[in-house]
């Protein structure tokens, strides 16, 4: 069963990163990409604050909060999964990117949407949703992921925000 779902797990790798690459797609997946970045929430996270009204400034707070939780828990399932990145087992991949770090989970994913669950949730916009989905496509696109890491850091990312969201809900705590 496990090398049946390995056997996916690369086929649909395979498939996405194999797909169709010109200059212009892969500048725009790579953009698209840096919306998993910790630096980029970071950003919209201080625009929220300096330009938001009480209700930014509230959430740009749960942001931050929510940012450095899943960002520990990304980091330690990776340190202890230990899972290589696929370019460094499949041959056949292009690569756009290299990272210095485990594959399992995706962290860019994960950051991606534990912010876009915090966002979406306070300000009833579900098509931000569209964000991690692109973000998790792109990861495959570049190569640098397997299906299993993004989906692992989907979860992540849910568990962690909802539960960090509940946790600061519960406590009543003003932020």
């Amino acid at each position: 069963m496990l090398l049946i779902l390995q056997s996916l797990d690369q086929f649909i790798l395979e498939f996405i990163n194999l797909s169709y690459h010109s200059m212009l797609l892969d500048n725009v997946v790579l953009l698209i990409s840096y919306m998993g970045l910790i630096f980029f929430w970071i950003l919209i996270a201080l625009i929220l604050y300096f330009c938001g009204n009480e209700k930014g400034k509230s959430v740009a707070k749960r942001m931050i909060i929510i940012l450095i939780l899943v960002t520990i828990v990304t980091q330690l399932l990776k340190i202890i999964i230990m899972r290589p990145r696929p370019y460094t087992v499949l041959s056949s991949l292009v690569v756009l990117a290299t990272e210095s770090d485990y594959s399992f989970p995706s962290g860019h994913t994960s950051i991606s949407v534990s912010m876009i669950y915090l966002l979406a949730k306070n300000y009833d916009n579900y098509y931000l949703w569209i964000i991690p989905i692109l973000v998790m496509l792109s990861r495959l696109y570049m190569g640098v992921h397997y299906p299993s890491d993004v989906l692992g850091g989907f979860l992540v990312g849910l568990l962690v925000a909802y539960g960090g969201d509940y946790c600061l809900n519960l406590k009543r705590i003003k932020l």
